[in-house]
């Protein structure tokens, strides 16, 4: 028995590394999001950074001495494309983020559902368009993490440090700034800095989560465990506990069930996140018609 699991650690162990990576943190970057409300900029950014990766795959032949001097020193694909799929979702999260200061109560939802599709859109032309999208196309944007080696995880656990760094290190001025901009422009902080720094965090985080984990567990990264976390929290800090047991609880519990369906594993921790917040939707409905619920309500009154 403990040769078997010791086989099939050595047969997933980066992956499951990095999938407990993006559970810790992108839940963290989607309660940001969440708390700004701005969770649609959510569904716009990741497809734009998957555009981005197709993008990579259409230019790849045409640039194949770079490529090869590439490969040449062990590097991955996912190391060559991981530039194209950052750069992509920074550049969206700074063109949203000029059209909502230029205009900022001028159709915002239109603007990012119809980036949604025109990314959609790039994405599939630069798939259909590119020779060597073929063979890596279709794994990496489902999210086959087994991909991964240890060049990629090292990558990922950098690049995911750095995000988490800067989030517990500007803490206090991003919530700040989700709830008061003025006040924080009041106590000193700069508000277009704080802006640049949210987006090269986010840009780098959903950048990451699409390469190893693909764009729909990083739709479900950003989106379920902040709306989860809500429905039973009442204070700050236990609302980002929540966010972040949510998220890497799913990714976790996904491995043997995705092992044991033998399914493709992006789709199964958003499924787990789901059943997630249908627990914690019972929980807070439960904890909200508890009588000490009713009495320390009543007693706030």
């Amino acid at each position: 028995m403990s040769e078997q699991l010791l086989f099939w650690w050595e047969m997933v162990r980066e992956g499951v590394l990095a999938s407990l990576a993006v559970g810790i943190v992108l839940p963290l970057v989607g309660a940001l999001m969440y708390l700004r409300r701005s969770a649609f900029l959510g569904v716009a950014v990741p497809q734009f950074s998957a555009a981005g990766l197709a993008l990579g795959l259409w230019l790849m032949p045409r640039f194949s001495r770079v490529y090869e001097a590439f490969l040449e020193h062990g590097h991955p694909p996912m190391l060559y494309l991981f530039a194209f799929a950052v750069g992509s979702a920074a550049a969206a999260l700074w063109f949203f983020g000029r059209l909502a200061t230029r205009s900022p109560h001028s159709h915002a939802d239109a603007r990012l559902a119809a980036g949604f599709a025109v990314a959609t859109a790039l994405a599939l032309l630069f798939l259909d368009a590119g020779p060597a999208a073929a063979p890596l196309a279709e794994t990496i944007l489902r999210g086959e993490i087994l991909l991964l080696d240890s060049h990629g995880l090292a990558y990922l656990a950098a690049v995911l440090a750095v995000v988490l760094a800067g989030l517990i290190r500007w803490r206090k001025p991003f919530l700040l700034l989700a709830f008061d901009a003025e006040a924080a422009t009041a106590l000193g902080h700069s508000v277009p800095r704080l802006e640049q720094l949210q987006i090269l965090l986010v840009g780098l985080a959903v950048g990451g989560g699409v390469m190893t984990v693909g764009p729909v567990l990083v739709f479900g990264l950003l989106f379920l465990p902040p709306l989860a976390a809500r429905m039973v929290a009442r204070r700050m800090r236990s609302f980002l506990v929540h966010v972040v047991v949510v998220g890497s609880g799913s990714v976790i519990l996904a491995w043997p069930v995705s092992l044991a369906l033998d399914a493709p594993y992006g789709p199964v921790p958003v499924v787990l996140l789901l059943a997630f917040t249908m627990v914690y939707a019972l929980w807070g409905g439960l904890a909200r018609r508890s009588p000490d619920s009713s009495r320390r309500r009543s007693g706030t009154m």
